[in-house]
């Protein structure tokens, strides 16, 4: 996101290059990390987020915003579920992430199913997702939760599919000021940012190449390593292990 933000993506369109050493991605490296760095070192800056005040239970109803030990934070939009059953009276303002200019922006990710070449039923595998994933079945398992929601007197915020008229209908039709609370804008902010959101590339090495940036941005954070210098040294690793994996 930080280095969207900055006007550069860790890899290529294709998924073929590393870009871990454009001097862009350092220098949205370096912001990120001084916005830690501002209070304390790396390494006590995380023990405090996940033992301080609140970090022993961000999933419950003690968490940091409960705690007033967090002021800020850039989040997936599935928090809002945790908090809207947590502290349905919190009070919290939503804002959409920015690039340098100005413009939303936002993070696309989630998982992805495969069938195997061996398995016994390719066929029967491929109508499943097809229809696990049609509209009007995101809709009806969405429906189910949000009356599951309202019976047990808790906020439903939504759920969040990737189909677009599946999104429309969930959104419009069920997540209502009433049902969301105060966490209603937060979730109509995440549709309105929806259709400004990127995803990064497939890669024949994502695993590889997710560990490896994540180290470099660690070293960075924890141990003071130079930016530069640290995601240079990613990016070679990057590409032998994208080259080795094609």
């Amino acid at each position: 996101m930080w280095a969207k933000a900055n006007g550069v993506d860790l890899l290529s369109e294709d998924g073929l290059t590393s870009q871990l050493d454009d001097p862009a991605v350092a220098e949205a490296l370096q912001y990120a990390t001084s916005l830690i760095t501002a209070h304390g070192e790396g390494p006590a800056f995380f023990d405090f987020r996940a033992n301080g005040p609140g970090g022993v239970d961000f999933f419950g109803p003690d968490n940091q915003f409960a705690a007033d030990t967090l002021g800020a934070m850039p989040m997936e939009q599935w928090y809002l579920n945790v908090l809207a059953s947590n502290s349905p009276d919190e009070e919290i303002s939503f804002v959409p992430f920015k690039d340098r200019q100005g413009n939303n922006i936002s993070l696309s990710g989630g998982s992805a199913w495969a069938i195997p070449a061996s398995a016994d039923n390719k066929e029967a595998a491929c109508e499943f997702m097809r229809v696990v994933t049609l509209p009007d079945t995101w809709f009806a398992a969405a429906q189910v939760r949000a009356e599951q929601r309202a019976a047990d007197g808790e906020p439903f915020t939504g759920v969040y599919t990737g189909n677009t008229e599946a999104d429309e209908r969930i959104f419009g039709e069920l997540v209502t000021e009433e049902s969301a609370g105060a966490y209603y804008e937060g979730a109509q902010l995440v549709q309105e940012v929806a259709d400004q959101s990127f995803a990064l590339p497939p890669t024949p090495a994502a695993e590889e190449f997710t560990r490896i940036w994540q180290a470099a941005v660690n070293a960075v954070i924890n141990e003071g390593a130079d930016p530069t210098e640290a995601l240079a040294q990613a990016d070679r690793e990057a590409q032998d292990a994208i080259d080795a994996a094609q």
